[in-house]
């Protein structure tokens, strides 16, 4: 059920002074199981895209399908279930946590759509375990009492309860630190790869993407001026560099060994694989 967008046009504040055009005749097709990052500088329009995606925003002209429909004319009733099915992690969620318990807060969900007591038990514990929270360490904690890492697997858990197709992510790993963000990165590829959840990542960092995309899109002033594999990055130099982005340390390092004569498989362009088919191509 893939997503489609054709020739998509947002503009907040349409009509007035400060009418801003965030989103351009925007083309795209999200295919399914697949993990994509979204990048661009701020303003690009990447968090108006992922609102885009879920209806909370509707474009002033062109179309956004998913599974076949017009989101634009979805009912109420429709709406709800596109919400189910398409879950939306906000940029710092933790800041939107309302319940007091880690149980409560992942139930909310699963109650809502009516669950029975047991049903939504078993949707809690399975969502805790995709994102490393075992439960009876955590399912009666304080929301409040957790560290910045584990409030975003939570929030990340209160969607998976839902069991969605689609998970779209803004800055997840926005504020963490290393462990924390590595710890995220890891749940997200593992869910993608178990239950083939299709995830949508909007990040400041390339790095983070490298970790676990396998395609990424860039946005500037509202278009998509790059959609290319992750494998091809050292491909894109030249046009990363002139959009303001730049290549994590390793990669402008192979780049570099690139224009002497160097190859580089595009299937592992993580640190050590970069590091490996160095050590390779010096022993010849």
């Amino acid at each position: 059920m893939p997503f489609i967008l054709e020739n998509v046009t947002f503009t907040y504040q349409k009509g007035m002074v400060f009418a801003r055009e965030a989103i351009k005749g925007l083309n795209l097709t999200i295919n399914d199981g697949e993990i994509l990052g979204v990048m661009g500088a701020t303003g690009s329009g990447k968090s108006t895209f992922l609102q885009l995606l879920i209806a909370l925003l509707k474009p002033e002209q062109g179309k956004v399908f998913y599974n076949g429909r017009n989101l634009a004319q979805l009912k109420r009733k429709e709406l709800v279930t596109l919400r189910q099915e398409v879950g939306m992690v906000f940029q710092y969620p933790e800041q939107q946590m309302f319940a007091d318990q880690v149980y409560d807060e992942i139930a909310f969900g699963p109650r809502n759509m009516k669950f029975s007591n047991e049903e939504i038990k078993q949707r809690v514990r399975a969502a805790m375990q995709q994102t490393g929270l075992e439960f009876a360490q955590y399912y009666k904690r304080r929301t409040t009492d957790l560290s910045s890492g584990e409030k975003r697997r939570v929030a990340i858990a209160s969607i998976l309860a839902l069991n969605p197709r689609y998970l779209l992510l803004d800055e997840p790993t926005a504020g963490l630190d290393i462990e924390g963000r590595k710890a995220i990165l890891g749940y997200l590829k593992d869910i993608n790869r178990r239950d083939n959840v299709t995830i949508v990542m909007v990040t400041h960092h390339l790095s983070h993407l490298l970790a676990i995309c396998q395609r990424l899109v860039v946005l500037d002033k509202g278009r998509v001026v790059m959609d290319t594999p992750i494998g091809k990055l050292l491909e894109c130099y030249e046009g990363l560099s002139e959009l303001g982005i730049e290549l994590p340390a390793h990669l402008e390092v192979a780049y570099r060994l690139q224009q002497r004569g160097f190859h580089f498989n595009g299937e592992d362009l993580s640190m050590a694989g970069v590091a490996r088919q160095i050590a390779q191509q010096l022993e010849k």
